[in-house]
């Protein structure tokens, strides 16, 4: 017996999917590589300019636009120390370490097929520009 995919609104908003919402969160150049880095670095606090520095060359407005929206979706805990200078660190939240998993094994599948997939790219354009 086949999977019946469920069966959805026609009119419902994409936006309340929460498959499209979880992935909106990770489907882009930058947001698996630096929960990554928040999951994979020794210290469980890291200040901005540290994460940054791991992910040269992610822009600041790029690195904030991202945290801002890890914190805002619970991924990510900022902590804000009222000192002088000011002292800000991130770290995954309970919910943030629970993605890793997912993360992890993404990354390990495009480890793994990545040359493979550059490789049919390749194919498939030269075929492209073989049928012109």
């Amino acid at each position: 017996m086949q999977n019946a995919a469920p069966q959805t609104d026609a009119h419902e908003d994409p936006r309340d999917c929460p498959a499209s919402v979880a992935l909106g969160l990770i489907a882009n150049k930058w947001s698996v590589k630096i929960l990554y880095t928040l999951a994979h670095a020794p210290e469980t606090l890291l200040r901005f300019r540290e994460i940054q520095r791991r992910l040269t060359p992610i822009t600041q407005r790029e690195l904030t636009k991202h945290l801002r929206a890890f914190e805002e979706a619970g991924l990510v805990r900022r902590e804000v120390y009222p000192e002088v200078p000011p002292r800000v660190e991130y770290s995954l939240t309970p919910l943030g370490l629970s993605l890793c998993d997912t993360v992890n094994a993404l990354s390990e599948w495009a480890s793994k097929n990545g040359a493979q997939i550059q490789a049919n790219r390749a194919q498939f354009q030269k075929s492209r520009a073989a049928d012109k």
